[in-house]
């Protein structure tokens, strides 16, 4: 979790850094120091501390492609059903500076008045997890986050994912790994060259079959999700997905 200015990484078997946590911290610290960013490291564990800060120490500032460890062949992007209308429409996703004509820094700045403190540069690209993580509806239902209630019973509205084959997105020019999100696109991602399918709740099919673009017809998919509480949702989509 990032968290103003700071990013919390857990250890899955403290003190162990299992390999692909190591990936992970390497393209975190190498996307920050390629981005002229000093960074802080704080770790009670001392030789946890001192091998982080020596492979810190080792990075020139190069991208750290980090491989898939952990068996997961999809990343996707979440967003709410106007903002899907707008990008199935236009046929791309494209990045927060791109969305909204703004800065990165202006962005920042609008974005810290309402808690968050993300850097300028992550607004100049198009964030992903991985696919069977919850990460996406989190941030989509964040403006108005459930009760834990309605969460278990599915009483919300789910977000549109749009699913991509890691192996497909790092083929993009524009691919960068900052060790947070699985990866992300700088500026826009054309559909029809990369998206694998696109997972929407059922109960949007009128909000969005309208701006579906007949190249992509095919890739789009209702599936029911009122009823279901998040994981489950988040369980059922990601089968889905893999099964086509």
């Amino acid at each position: 979790m990032i968290s103003k200015e700071t990013y919390y990484f857990e250890l899955s078997d403290y003190p162990k850094i299992k390999d692909y946590e190591w990936n992970n911290i390497t393209a975190f610290l190498s996307y920050e120091k390629a981005h002229g960013r000093q960074t802080q490291i704080i770790c009670d564990d001392n030789n946890i501390l001192s091998a982080v800060n020596n492979a810190a120490a080792r990075l020139d500032g190069t991208e750290y492609i980090p491989p898939v460890t952990d068996g997961n062949e999809f990343v996707y992007h979440a967003t709410d059903a106007g903002a899907a209308q707008k990008i199935l429409a236009g046929g791309r996703l494209l990045s927060a500076i791109n969305v909204y004509g703004k800065t990165g820094e202006a962005l920042a700045l609008e974005r810290r008045e309402g808690g968050w403190y993300d850097p300028a540069d992550y607004f100049e690209y198009i964030m992903f997890g991985w696919g069977d993580h919850l990460v996406g509806d989190y941030v989509v239902l964040s403006e108005n986050f459930p009760g834990e209630e309605d969460l278990l019973k599915g009483n919300f509205n789910a977000g549109v994912r749009f699913y991509f084959r890691f192996n497909d997105i790092i083929k993009h020019p524009g691919h960068r790994f900052d060790g947070y999100h699985a990866v992300k696109i700088k500026d826009e991602i054309m559909l029809s060259d990369y998206l694998h399918a696109c997972a929407a709740p059922e109960q949007y099919k009128h909000q969005l079959e309208a701006y579906i673009p007949p190249d992509l017809a095919s890739r789009v998919h209702y599936l029911p999700q009122r009823g279901l509480g998040l994981s489950d949702w988040n369980e059922s989509v990601y089968n889905f997905v893999c099964r086509l």
